[in-house]
């Protein structure tokens, strides 16, 4: 059956209906011309002009129905052409609209209409331009008003703006009608076209970015092996921009390529053969650059697998051949080292402890082969009887915690001799579990006879020592409290005696009547001042008498303010841990300790402040005298042994030694001193700290 769509069919009716209205209208006038005819006189006609003109009747009767066979085969013909161009004009790709001079749609097939979205009876009568994006507007009535102006061939590309639509992109054309009152718009829709070519745009772009991004030169030759392409590595690499080599073979820029087997590698990789990584060393003369390179190449297919030439990759390897160069060297400098070092450098398997490598020196050491430290027993074959179960037990339980480790023990050599061993090790691992130990075995039997024999000379010198060192401190200790008795009835003879004769001294002459002469009598006043003065000067600095009644730190205070007064140098003093009552004799050394040193700042410190801290760490009494003077060199100082500038540190060092305490003294030129002394809580079994609340404890 005929397909016959709405619309579609009105062409061929239409052709129809006209071809029998003319037949209609040619009789007629057929007719009308034959009675306007004059009319011929009537002739007889004989038989045989009967006979003729009935047989030339026939003919053209005959004539007449063939021609109308072929009329209506014609016309058959015609309407499968109209229902067969309606067809091509409604379901056509491209949309076809008719439009007036003012862009009104007067036709349009469905294509048409599905691209703007409404149905046909509905698109009739309306603006095209009203379909158009409004960017796009402007450029659509440029084009219309150019098409009705005479252009010919005139196209353009526009969006259509569909509501509830993404735009929709179109390529019309436009030929103008023969009477130049429509033009008929022919509109492609162009949609997917401009997206692939947008998505090519955009691959080509990636693709690009990929190659002028990578970390190695990427290279493609043409199937004349002319450089195509040149990526921005290649530039940095060589120096040599794309435009210097595109269309160049790489001879002609790179001559040191002819020996190289690149372009063996090439010519192979077009043959379609799979070609090798190929290393060489390169130098471009036009930049200077230098180095190494690594070239590798893979024929270039097109769609249809047929070689179009050859890519390459280009990877700068310079650094890398320089650290084997440095690696092989090192290698070669550790071998040596090896080899010449006394220890035994060696290798071996951390799970079954079979040794994988030893050096030389095993066999100079220990007289065994080298290829027997390989075997499987030999450790526990040669290890001293004694040593090597503890020897075995201390490695397998040191191996888990991948610290290195030492230990030393007996092995027996080859002739015999027992050797003592000292192994350091270390544990080498991979993916988190011991895999090999690795270490050097230094011969240390000499060093342990030796040492054997110091342990007996130690013995019997420890207990020497021991004894003379208590006998030392002894003597010391009670010279020290000669001493200070000594210092002490010096220190009242002076009070008692020199002190009451010069005060007596002083009472009578200011009894003296009025007749004596007043200047006599002034200068005997003024010299037993002097006198007195004195001698209580040379009372306080032997044994003040606050160090006796009130104890060390009372005593050290009064020390500072009387530094202060005589050399104007400011102490600030921290005394708490002093502050319990300590034995005469530890007080009276650390006091005339602190003297000594707080004088010495004052004389060669240059500063105009000083500190003095005492604190107990750990069962010992700390003095700490510091300042942020000049600071001297205590190397240099006590470099001469007899030097009088060092008189007064060796008598403190020596005052506080024998009485088992120590000295620190920390100096440099420029960045002031500090001076620790220290002495322990027990002297001789005795505690110095008399109370027992004391902070000592």
């Amino acid at each position: 059956m005929k397909r016959v769509q709405p619309h579609a069919a009105e062409p061929a009716a239409e052709a129809s209906d006209g071809a029998g209205d003319a037949a209609a209208k040619l009789r007629r006038r057929a007719m009308e011309l034959l009675q306007a005819r004059p009319q011929a006189a009537a002739m007889p006609l004989d038989a045989a002009d009967t006979q003729r003109l009935l047989h030339e009747l026939q003919v053209q009767q005959i004539e007449l129905e063939l021609q109308n066979e072929e009329l209506r085969r014609s016309r058959a013909e015609i309407e499968a052409a109209l229902v067969h161009f309606a067809d091509f004009y409604d379901f056509s790709p491209a949309g076809f609209f008719s439009l007036d001079r003012d862009g009104v749609i007067g036709r349009l097939n469905l294509t048409g209409a599905r691209l703007l979205g409404l149905e046909r009876s509905r698109l009739v009568g309306r603006q095209f331009s009203s379909f158009v994006a409004e960017a796009d507007r402007p450029l659509f009535n440029a084009f219309l008003q150019g098409v009705f102006a005479g252009g010919a061939g005139q196209s353009c590309e526009l969006k259509l703006a569909i509501d509830g639509q993404w735009p929709q992109s179109v390529q019309i054309t436009a030929p103008l009608s023969a009477d130049g009152q429509e033009c008929r718009i022919v509109a492609v829709d162009i949609t997917e076209r401009q997206r692939a070519a947008e998505q090519l745009r955009e691959s080509h772009q990636f693709t690009t970015e990929i190659i002028n991004n990578a970390q190695e030169g990427i290279v493609v030759y043409g199937p004349d092996l002319r450089y195509r392409l040149w990526n921005d590595y290649m530039e940095n690499f060589t120096g040599m921009r794309s435009a210097d080599v595109l269309g160049r073979h790489p001879l002609e820029v790179f001559p040191f390529l002819k020996d190289s087997g690149v372009i063996a590698n090439l010519e192979d990789s077009l043959a379609g053969g799979v070609a090798r990584c190929v290393e060489f060393p390169f130098e471009v003369k036009q930049t200077g650059r230098s180095g190494w390179a690594l070239d590798r190449n893979a024929p270039l297919r097109n769609a249809r697998g047929e070689i179009v030439g050859v890519i390459g990759t280009v990877s700068d390897i310079t650094e890398r051949k320089m650290a084997e160069e440095a690696l092989k060297s090192a290698q070669q400098r550790f071998r040596d080292i090896v080899n010449a070092t006394d220890g035994i450098v060696w290798e071996a398997d951390a799970t079954t402890l079979v040794t994988t490598f030893v050096s030389k020196q095993a066999e100079r050491l220990l007289g065994y082969p080298l290829e027997a430290w390989e075997q499987p027993d030999f450790l526990a074959t040669h290890l001293h009887p004694a040593d090597k179960d503890w020897a075995f037990a201390y490695i397998s339980s040191s191996i888990p915690l991948m610290k290195p480790f030492e230990l030393e023990y007996r092995f027996i050599a080859q002739d015999g001799r027992e050797v003592w061993l000292h192994d350091m090790i270390n544990v080498v691992e991979e993916n988190g579990a011991p895999r090999w130990l690795r270490g050097i075995t230094v011969d240390i039997t000499q060093r342990r006879q030796a040492e054997d024999k110091l342990v007996l000379l130690a013995e019997s010198l420890e207990t020497r020592v021991v004894e003379r060192t208590k006998e030392l401190r002894r003597v010391s200790a009670q010279l020290t409290m000669i001493e200070e008795r000594e210092r002490r009835m010096l220190a009242e003879d002076l009070h008692d005696n020199l002190g009451q004769l010069l005060a007596v001294i002083k009472i009578k002459l200011t009894s003296l009547s009025d007749d004596a002469p007043h200047s006599s009598i002034r200068q005997v006043v003024e010299l037993g001042e002097q006198a007195d003065l004195a001698a209580r000067s040379i009372t306080l600095q032997l044994s003040p008498p606050i160090l006796r009644t009130l104890g060390l730190a009372p005593a050290l205070d009064w020390l500072g303010d009387e530094i202060e007064r005589l050399y104007g140098l400011r102490v600030h003093t921290d005394l708490g841990e002093c502050s319990r009552r300590l034995i005469d004799e530890v007080q009276a050394v650390l006091y005339r300790s602190a003297r000594e040193l707080l004088i010495n700042v004052a004389k060669h410190a240059k500063v105009q402040e000083a500190n003095l801290t005492c604190l107990c760490d750990h069962g010992r009494l700390v003095l700490v005298v510091s300042d942020a003077g000049e600071g001297f060199s205590p190397a240099e100082h006590f470099g001469a042994s007899h030097g009088h500038g060092s008189f007064g540190l060796r008598s403190i060092r020596e005052r506080i030694v024998n009485l088992g305490g120590e000295v620190d003294i920390d100096s440099s030129p420029g960045n002031g001193t500090t001076i620790t002394l220290s002495v322990p809580r027990f002297i001789e079994g005795k505690e110095i700290c008399d109370d027992p609340n004391n902070a000592c404890r």
